[in-house]
């Protein structure tokens, strides 16, 4: 169900891009033509520019959590290993170190 807001933000785009299109054509002899095409122009720039910052989002998202990750299943190792060598809980440690070792592993693989 699309909200208001979305609705509004949806006719506001519009109106502006139509308004950006009538200035750029004033004039001109076929401008029911050129108007079309100055709007597709606009609305293609700017279905552009969002898919570039789209892309560099995700592309942001996905390195932090690579990082994310490895300091998760680093963390998890390293406290596995020290209760499993330190003999405090060697069954905890062990889980731990194998739990790490499987998110290395899924983690290296997906992302």
């Amino acid at each position: 169900m699309i909200g208001m807001r979305a609705i509004f933000a949806i006719g506001l785009f519009a109106m502006i891009s139509i308004s950006l299109c009538l200035t750029e054509v004033k004039g001109e002899e076929n401008s029911s033509v050129a108007l079309q095409e100055r709007f597709h122009s606009v609305v293609g720039e700017w279905l552009t520019l969002f898919q570039v910052n789209l892309e560099w989002f995700a592309t942001t998202i996905v390195g932090f959590m690579k990082n994310a990750v490895k300091t998760i299943y680093f963390a998890v190792g390293l406290a596995g290993f020290v209760m499993w060598a330190s003999g405090f809980s060697r069954y905890t440690g062990k889980r731990l170190i194998i739990g790490a070792v499987a998110m290395a592993i899924v983690s290296e693989i997906l992302l």
